[in-house]
């Protein structure tokens, strides 16, 4: 097994948020807010077998973004809420410094 974590950041206001992994519903929070203080909304910690692993975030249910990670690869998946309603996503070997 592998760790991961999911990590949503930067431009969330009180929006309703669902992060589904592989069909499992990780996070349903109908008002995430993003703490200013350290950029950081939620963090979900994972624990993953190596290998592919679907990703699904939905934002008040009409934005969503979908992608594939193997965590044997990648420890982090850092989600941000664009100005303009946008999902944006960073992967990484590493943990953000905070976490």
């Amino acid at each position: 097994m592998s760790e991961l974590t999911i990590a949503l950041e930067e431009g969330f206001r009180g929006q309703h948020i669902v992060v589904v992994v592989d069909g499992d519903v990780v996070l349903d929070d109908p008002d995430v807010r993003t703490r200013l203080q350290i950029g950081l909304a939620r963090s979900i910690p994972l624990r993953l077998s190596e290998g592919d692993h679907s990703i699904d975030v939905r934002v008040d249910a009409t934005d969503r973004l979908n992608m594939r990670v193997d965590p044997g690869v990648t420890r982090s998946v850092r989600i941000s809420l664009a100005a303009d309603g946008s999902l944006q996503a960073v992967t990484g070997g590493d943990l953000p410094g905070y976490l």
